[in-house]
């Protein structure tokens, strides 16, 4: 399952803004953008424990609010980008949380993926995927995705 984080507008401003100007450095200029981390919770148990991983492990509920439902930007016209590690590079961060979700759960998961994502209402898919090569990914050691929500 996939676990989406996301900072609270009154408190993510800065960090999109940031990098709507990344974009616009790479010839994309867009008015706004949503940002999200990604964890990817590879295990057998009930909507409750990955509720309760989001919700009490994951997330910092005064700044941010999590979905078990990825996707839900809130943008019109807008692409979702995805940034993973791949599967071959050692994700530092998901073996990190990994270890909390066993203490969390009582058992550990298979594996836990770190990611983020990136919501950007543009006109051109093509134009976004050119930009999110020069400023996001390095893909020697990631692999992206971009879909219209």
């Amino acid at each position: 399952m996939i676990i989406e984080i996301w900072t609270k507008e009154k408190y993510a401003r800065n960090e999109e803004e940031a990098f709507i100007a990344r974009l616009a450095h790479a010839g994309l200029k867009v008015k706004t953008a949503r940002l999200s981390r990604l964890y990817r919770v590879d295990a057998d148990f009930t909507k409750a424990d990955f509720s309760r991983i989001a919700s009490d492990l994951l997330t910092d509920n005064i700044t941010e609010h999590c979905s078990l439902t990825p996707g839900k930007a809130g943008l019109k016209n807008a692409y979702r980008v995805e940034v993973w590690l791949k599967d071959s590079v050692t994700d530092v961060v998901g073996e990190s949380v990994k270890e909390a979700v066993a203490d969390v759960a009582g058992k550990p998961p298979a594996a836990v993926r770190f990611g983020r994502a990136y919501y950007v209402p543009c006109a051109s898919g093509l134009k976004l995927k050119q930009a999110v090569s020069k400023i996001l990914v390095n893909e020697v050691v990631n692999k992206f995705k971009i879909e219209k929500c």
